[in-house]
């Protein structure tokens, strides 16, 4: 078939060919439940995940069509994320078959596939699934290359403009439902991997023992049109949503043509630096987050500040919101099943995220907290990534608490709670893949910066609240002038993790007294030495009257205490874990985390540097605290 000679399809060949591939795929039905010819393999990781890489091809996602035809290849690049979960990872036997039609099964559209484009007639139309030769073409390629038989291949009878392979070597491999199929084989037990980045479908073929069986010709017993003849050019299609032919039946008007890529954001918590970055930056994109949920039992939602603006941008699902909430009241007091409702309910949320987005969403941006989920789901893969990093990643942070756990091993809160290896993981590969990471958080950057070095990393700056400046005294400035020890306040809750018992130790022969912002430790010795400490709940100006805050902590992502310590001008005194380094003319004394001498002298230098203590210090210690937010 040539350019000169095509003419525009009509309705009876179109009735004609299904016709046809009904029944052909009915014979070839049959035939298989009577006699298998292959058998599908499951996926995972299996004994050849670390074998030596025998061959790989990579080929380009969006840049193979035009940009009229888009709406199809962005189907077609769905459809290829739903149809890679059933191919990755995938460990054949040795001398066994993998058939692409065995492996992936029938693709309907409540599995997920929906309209992509399809080669039929010289045309590219849509169809169901379309754009999945895609993926048989690389299969053939790469097995090709790794030397492997090609049992069973048919070739297409045109080509899609710009979808020329750079390297020359490209195996021709097309499919249909279920008769025209492509099976591979080789002598040894192999292992196929894909993997779809922001651009790319990536296939590689893992083995152990050398390549031994040459790659074999294959007649084309069958196919869906005539083969081309052998060393001729194949035509260029034509394409549905850009061809000039109007009169076709399958011709569709530019009103039906969908936007060029949409931009979705992904949220899990609302932060003032997020927010800022997405009103400046992305303005347009579709946000998806948890609705704002009032439950007489749970804590209430300000009526004033940061989360205030938050509520009036919600668009998420009401029953995962409502959900989740719950689920995590239940378990807010258990400490070895807190975190991991957390994680529970960032799954659920992911899930309903991933629901909503459609094959024109080619920009995601998302919340850190969501990203292994998206990850395992399937969700990021094809589409460019910006990973709005709030936190270490999970590996650095178990890392951290193994390493203060050898210097604490009777504090059992820093070993109560690990995430499952393969959520881990899957951080770690999305991570890997992100195209850009947004964070404000200093030692995120740094510790990301090496993470995921393919990135371009953008470090925000910290949005401090509005706070009155303390008011002083007429008083001595000398610490050895004042009426009461100074007074220290630790911003947190006493737990292990945020660096109570570096302070604890730190303090001892220091005279002062301590306020704890939060909630108790379990261990009643913990401040032994210290005369008086008082305990916060959360509740009340926990900074009032205070001297320095301190915040040694191993892991901490939000140090919203600091800020609003900072910006009422108190001293800070902090581990390099809170991510405060270089914020401009902050009054911020930083030391590693688990360094008790230098905490003590990073304290010891912030008193000195401090103004007179405010006005009621003692009297403030006898005042009942107003109920506020933490």
């Amino acid at each position: 078939m040539s350019v000169p000679a095509w003419q525009p399809p009509r309705r009876i060949d179109a009735i004609d060919f299904w016709l046809r591939s009904r029944l052909l795929a009915t014979a070839h039905a049959l035939r298989e439940a009577l006699r298998p010819s292959a058998r599908r393999w499951p996926g995972g990781a299996g004994a050849l995940a670390d074998a030596p890489v025998l061959a790989q091809y990579r080929t380009p996602l969006w840049s193979d069509g035009r940009a009229e035809e888009f709406p199809l290849v962005a189907g077609k690049v769905h459809n290829l994320r739903v149809a890679r979960r059933c191919f990755d990872a995938v460990e054949v036997p040795a001398g066994e078959l993998l058939s692409f039609w065995r492996q992936l099964g029938r693709p309907s559209g409540w599995r997920g596939f929906v309209q992509g484009r399809e080669l039929r007639g010289g045309c590219v139309v849509p169809t169901l699934a379309g754009g999945i030769c895609q993926l048989s073409n690389a299969l053939a390629t790469v097995a090709a290359r790794a030397g492997f038989e090609l049992v069973e291949r048919h070739g297409h009878t045109a080509r899609i403009e710009q979808a020329a392979d750079a390297e020359g070597d490209a195996v021709d491999a097309t499919v249909f439902w279920n008769y025209v199929d492509l099976k591979v084989r080789a002598r040894h037990a192999w292992r196929l991997e894909v993997e779809l980045t922001a651009d790319e479908l990536v296939l590689r073929i893992r083995a152990r023992s050398p390549v031994a069986m040459p790659l074999m010709p294959v007649v084309l017993r069958r196919s869906k049109e005539p083969a081309v003849g052998a060393g001729r050019a194949l035509p260029v299609a034509r394409g549905c949503l850009s061809c000039d032919q109007t009169a076709c039946f399958r011709h569709r008007p530019p009103a039906e043509l969908a936007q060029q890529g949409r931009t979705a954001a992904l949220l899990d918590a609302w932060t003032p630096e997020f927010a800022r970055y997405l009103d400046a930056q992305h303005a347009g994109a579709e946000r998806m987050q948890p609705a704002p949920i009032r439950l007489a039992f749970w804590r209430p939602l300000p009526a004033s500040g940061w989360h205030r603006e938050a509520a009036a941008s919600v668009q998420s699902p009401s029953w995962t919101s409502l959900r989740r909430a719950v689920w995590q009241r239940l378990w807010a007091r258990h400490a070895g099943r807190r975190q991991a409702s957390l994680l529970d309910g960032q799954r659920w949320l992911a899930i309903a995220c991933a629901a909503r987005l459609v094959p024109q969403h080619t920009h995601l941006i998302v919340d850190q907290a969501l990203l292994p989920h998206l990850q395992r789901t399937g969700a990021l893969d094809g589409r460019r990534v910006t990973v709005l990093a709030g936190a270490l990643p999970m590996a650095e942070i178990e890392r951290r608490l193994d390493a203060a756990a050898q210097r604490w091993p009777g504090d059992a809160t820093l070993r109560d709670f690990r995430a499952d290896p393969a959520l881990v993981r899957a951080e770690a590969a999305a991570l890997a893949q992100a195209t850009a990471v947004v964070t404000p958080h200093a030692e995120v950057a740094r510790h990301l910066a090496l993470a995921a070095p393919q990135a371009s990393l953008r470090r925000l700056d910290w949005a401090q609240p509005v706070a009155q400046p303390a008011v002083q005294a007429a008083q001595p400035a000398t610490a050895a002038a004042r009426s009461s020890p100074p007074l220290i306040v630790f911003a947190a809750s006493a737990l292990a993790r945020k660096g109570a018992r570096e302070l604890a130790a730190a303090l001892q022969g220091l005279p002062c007294r301590l306020r704890v912002l939060g909630s108790p430790s379990d261990d009643a010795q913990l401040w032994r030495g210290i005369e008086r400490v008082e305990h916060m709940h959360w509740r009340g100006d926990g900074l009032r009257g205070a001297d320095v805050v301190v915040l040694p902590a191993h892991i901490e992502h939000a140090p919203r205490a600091l800020l609003r310590a900072l910006a009422a001008g108190v001293p800070v005194v902090a581990s390099t874990a809170c991510g405060l380094a270089g914020m401009p003319g902050a009054r911020c004394f930083e030391v590693a985390a688990g360094d008790v001498d230098g905490l003590r002298a990073a304290l010891q230098s912030a008193l000195a540097r401090t103004p007179p203590a405010t006005i009621a210090d003692a009297r403030y210690a006898a005042e009942e605290p107003s109920v506020t937010s933490p």
